[in-house]
């Protein structure tokens, strides 16, 4: 009965062996079976998580757009009892932003202020940007003129529009020329009234085609062009 017992137990131990083993292996099988599979979703999951995400938060951004403005913080020289002016203007540019995942910007250029088509003062504007639902502005961006004339006309429709607290001018923020297909140059209109300090309404924001100066080294090209056209 003893030796019986003893080779029992031993066929026993040995199947527990033998079965835990193989259930080892086969666990570890099917793991390397499946493991490029969960690291291939998992790629998938971190590669299309930004695609999808950012195109969400941009769409928070659809039917919302920039606004420009400019207001006059003060001015000086601007008489509408001279013929001739030295008119210097501060103005305050601003850029409301009310997008959050979108950038809105003044390009460096020029600011030129003009009084019903009279061309008064022109100065610098630096570049600057809004962002993030926010509202940024630049002051003290000065233009200025020297002996600048102002025909009778505009002189007369100032003084009465400056008695009535209603005069306003014409600002053209310029930014630099760019060559995409042809060139380029953005261009921002405002009319801020002057005395107040308030920002003018929203500005008029285009893309223009400006007129650039004539190459002179083509013109003695053109000339004898002309010269060799018979009459």
């Amino acid at each position: 009965m003893g030796a019986h017992a003893r080779g029992t137990d031993e066929r026993l131990l040995d199947d527990e062996d033998g079965g835990g083993g193989g259930g080892c292996d086969q666990a570890m099988g099917f793991f390397m079976e499946i493991l490029p599979g969960v690291l291939g979703t998992l790629l998938a999951i971190v590669i299309m998580v930004p695609l999808l995400y950012y195109p969400y938060q941009w769409s928070f951004d659809n039917g919302k757009y920039p606004e420009y403005s400019v207001a006059v913080a003060g001015f000086s020289g601007f008489d509408p009892a001279r013929a001739v002016m030295d008119p210097t203007f501060d103005l305050t540019v601003r850029i409301k932003e009310p997008r959050k995942w979108s950038t809105a910007c003044v390009e460096r250029g020029t600011a030129v202020v003009s009084y019903r088509g009279a061309r008064l003062a022109s100065g610098p504007v630096p570049g600057f940007c809004g962002r993030n639902e926010n509202t940024t502005e630049v002051s003290s961006v000065m233009a200025w003129g020297t002996g600048v004339p102002v025909p009778q006309f505009a002189r007369d429709r100032l003084a009465d529009e400056l008695g009535r607290g209603e005069a306003a001018v014409d600002v053209v923020l310029m930014g630099p020329v760019r060559h995409l297909i042809s060139y380029v140059q953005t261009v921002i209109e405002c009319k801020p009234r002057l005395g107040r300090g308030e920002a003018s309404p929203p500005c008029w924001v285009r893309d223009d085609v400006p007129t650039l100066p004539a190459d002179p080294a083509r013109r003695p090209q053109q000339a004898r062009k002309q010269l060799r056209t018979p009459q």
